[in-house]
């Protein structure tokens, strides 16, 4: 597969909330996206990325990209404003990597609570890998 996958907790609201995010913002469709409980992120990640559910991770080009630099990758595809996570590179990856690390453990706590669910297109179904 040429495309980047994005895997996220597919048990977790915050996580969902965030994939919707990026299908409404990507500025061309860029991403699959899997669970990282899913059969195909057991075969196509290391055991402990599928088993710590605290980091977004994207594979692209056989390259994996974990926590706040997983965040910038996906940032780069976004329109503005969510693209200007991307200047996230300048700050250093401890200080952005603990930040990320404050928000995945209260991620619970971050989900958004709507009263409304949006509903996927025929093409973005079929970039939701099982």
């Amino acid at each position: 597969m040429n495309q980047p996958i994005l895997f996220y907790d597919g048990t977790c609201g915050f996580c969902q909330w965030s994939v919707q995010l990026v299908l409404e913002h990507e500025k061309l469709p860029t991403f699959y996206f899997a669970s990282l409980q899913s059969n195909f992120a057991k075969k196509h990640l290391p055991e402990a990325l599928t088993k710590d559910l605290n980091s977004v991770v994207v594979l692209d080009n056989q390259r994996i990209f974990t926590q706040s630099d997983a965040v910038i990758k996906v940032a780069s595809t976004l329109s503005f404003p969510y693209s200007l996570a991307k200047i996230g590179q300048f700050i250093p990856k401890s200080v952005r990597d603990t930040l990320y690390q404050l928000v995945a453990q209260n991620r619970q706590k971050l989900s958004p609570v709507s009263k409304k669910c949006r509903i996927l297109t025929k093409e973005e179904r079929m970039r939701f890998i099982e």
